[in-house]
């Protein structure tokens, strides 16, 4: 589909490039190759010509324009900004131009700000930057930029992971039930996303250490509100209602009854299922 949308834009530009008599300039013929090339889909081919054909005429519009949307159709955004902005400065009449070349701009910044949160999540920050590519996915209408986001979030989560795991090493149980929360929270955000039906596997780990986490430090309720935020996203997230199940018997009493039904729904085998169903008729008598 992009090679499509970008074959309906490239080739008026390349075609409306007059043949000259006599000697073709050497950013001429670059640029006809490129033609021909591009004709043949060969997008990679009439790219190199074009930087040729720019490289021996710096100032030819048209070949700027052309590489430009050749780099969006190859997913190369760096490129096509640079391209466009080049484009904008050699012919400042042209608004659609200047509009790309502004856009491109907006996305390099959304991409260093996605950025910039991930190195924040490295460096320990990770409510931080958990939050601010939050905000970039819900504010902005590029949806290059959401990507970068995206990925940037998907990067983030085996890290926030690994901070976790030394704050439990630390005994810093409180930091640790933090940090997975957020590290879980971030695993929502991504299956929103991608419209997934269950977090994906990346938060099963963290599911379970975070209850291992909240045991250690005496807190062992402090997942709940995580979890049945998880449930009432994701019903059938299997690990959830397990984990779910277990912050229930860690009630005083516990509540076998709540926790039979989330091991059921979990999955689990059976005979625990009705071992628990089992402890819930004894509690009632």
């Amino acid at each position: 589909m992009r090679t499509v949308m970008v074959r309906a834009l490239v080739l008026p530009i390349l075609l409306a490039i007059p043949l000259v008599s006599g000697c073709q300039s050497e950013a001429k013929k670059h640029l006809y190759k490129a033609e021909d090339l591009f004709e043949k889909r060969d997008l990679e081919g009439a790219k190199k010509e074009l930087q040729l054909s720019i490289k021996a005429d710096p100032n030819d519009v048209d070949a700027h324009k052309s590489l430009a949307h050749i780099d969006e159709a190859l997913g190369d955004d760096e490129g096509a900004g640079r391209e466009y902005e080049a484009a904008s400065a050699l012919d400042s009449t042209d608004q659609k131009l200047l509009d790309k070349a502004r856009l491109y701009k907006q996305l390099e910044a959304m991409a260093n700000s996605s950025g910039n949160a991930l190195d924040d999540i490295k460096a320990g920050k990770v409510e931080e930057g958990v939050r601010n590519l939050k905000d970039i996915m819900v504010s902005t209408r590029i949806p290059a930029a959401r990507q970068k986001a995206l990925r940037a979030l998907g990067d983030a989560v085996p890290i926030i992971e690994k901070i976790g795991d030394q704050q439990v090493q630390d005994k810093k149980y409180a930091d640790a039930i933090n940090t997975y929360d957020q590290g879980i929270r971030a695993a929502m955000l991504l299956a929103r996303a991608h419209k997934m039906d269950t977090l994906g596997p990346d938060a099963d780990p963290m599911m379970h250490k975070i209850n291992q986490a909240a045991k250690a430090g005496g807190t062992p309720d402090a997942t709940f509100k995580l979890f049945n935020d998880v449930i009432g996203d994701y019903p059938d997230d299997k690990v959830a209602n397990l984990e779910l199940a277990q912050v229930y018997l860690s009630k005083t009493p516990p509540d076998y009854d709540t926790a039979a039904d989330l091991e059921e729904r979990g999955g689990a085998p059976d005979d625990e299922v009705r071992k628990l169903r089992d402890q819930a008729k004894k509690h009632h008598k």
